[in-house]
């Protein structure tokens, strides 16, 4: 007989966050259920959409790029550590996509200071960023019960 590995238990009972901040406590049983999935998904489509409409970003091809892969790196990174199936390795790749949030912010930023965006037109991606990264935290520490760190630390072993 198999024994259930706890970090996967940990990875599908994963809490939604809704706009209040609260957890509702519902599994999920697909990446796309995933309240920081679905934010990291709403940041890229944004950023896409910034990028579209500002012909002086859309036509600096590195800008653009940088820009464009930073944000998309934030929902793949999610992807990757969903599908390892094990609680600590999908903590790993909640830091990597929380610092392709933070990549992605900057260029934002840079993209006002070269003139493509004004602050306003950046809001709503800044928003969503900061939900998102509210996101990640409540679901880090959700996970992080279940990661052998500290599964070691609460069976007393060094």
């Amino acid at each position: 007989m198999y024994e259930v590995d706890p970090s996967v238990t940990a990875i599908s009972k994963a809490c939604h966050r809704h706009d209040d901040g609260m957890s509702s406590g519902v599994g999920v049983r697909q990446l796309e259920d995933l309240a920081a999935f679905q934010l990291a998904v709403e940041f890229k489509l944004e950023v896409h959409r910034l990028i579209r409409e500002r012909p002086s970003a859309r036509q600096d091809f590195r800008f653009r790029a940088q820009l464009s892969d930073a944000s998309a790196s934030v929902e793949a990174c999610l992807a990757e550590g969903w599908h390892r199936y094990v609680a600590g390795e999908f903590v790993t790749f909640l830091r990597y996509a929380r610092a392709s949030l933070a990549e992605a912010e900057r260029w934002l930023g840079d993209g006002v200071a070269r003139g493509y965006f004004k602050p306003h037109t950046i809001a709503k991606s800044l928003d969503t960023a900061g939900r998102f990264g509210a996101a990640l935290t409540n679901l880090r520490k959700t996970l992080e019960p279940f990661t052998s760190k500290n599964q070691k630390k609460s069976r007393g072993r060094p």
